[in-house]
């Protein structure tokens, strides 16, 4: 009898956390986004020259899975629930190329990520130096960027950019999409010079 007062006892105890394990919170994924177009498919022509986007570079503190934000100037977070989707720099490097194909006239450019299939007449090197930011308040993107010719790899243009957005209300959502905006401001910047290379 006293065995089994001692092991409803036992159950009774461990089944809260039983209970808390089962209804824990799931991790939420979230991804930089391009900027919108309506679809479509355009034959790519053979005049267009050819542009390979770079393996974007981020920073040691952004190179993980979870979601990092700003606590104070010293100080940051790096959540454990909110994670990218995929490694960060393969998800800018993809999202820049996407932003530049949708900028440049496409009869002129054609823009590929990483690797272009054949000679390439332009290579776009991106370096995060900062991005990130507060729940519910300012969120920050500091970068330097080359456009380097395809065949001797001399440099045509390069360039710092700083960029900041507020965000009022919402929670990580919110700071990916303004995240998202800033990426789009430094690929106009990146086509724009492009633009004028050609």
């Amino acid at each position: 009898m006293r065995r089994t007062s001692y092991l409803l006892f036992f159950v009774i105890m461990i089944s809260p956390l039983f209970y808390s394990c089962a209804t824990s919170p799931p991790t939420r994924f979230y991804l930089i986004t391009p900027l919108s177009a309506p679809p479509s498919e355009t034959a790519i022509s053979p005049q267009a020259a050819k542009v390979q986007v770079d393996g974007v570079m981020v920073p040691g503190y952004l190179d993980r899975p979870g979601i990092v934000t700003r606590v104070s100037d010293y100080e940051i977070d790096v959540a454990d629930l909110n994670q990218w989707g995929e490694p960060l720099h393969g998800n800018l490097t993809c999202v820049i190329a996407e932003n530049l194909s949708r900028l440049l006239p496409q009869d002129q450019f054609a823009v590929f990520p990483f690797k272009c299939p054949g000679p390439v007449d332009y290579r776009v090197t991106v370096e995060i130096l900062r991005m990130d930011g507060r729940l519910k308040g300012d969120v920050h993107l500091r970068a330097q960027w080359s456009i380097l010719h395809g065949k001797n790899h001399g440099i045509l243009a390069t360039r710092k950019f700083q960029i900041h957005d507020s965000v009022a209300h919402g929670g990580y959502d919110a700071l990916i999409a303004a995240q998202s905006r800033l990426i789009e401001a430094l690929s106009r910047k990146i086509s724009n010079s492009l633009l004028a290379c050609r």
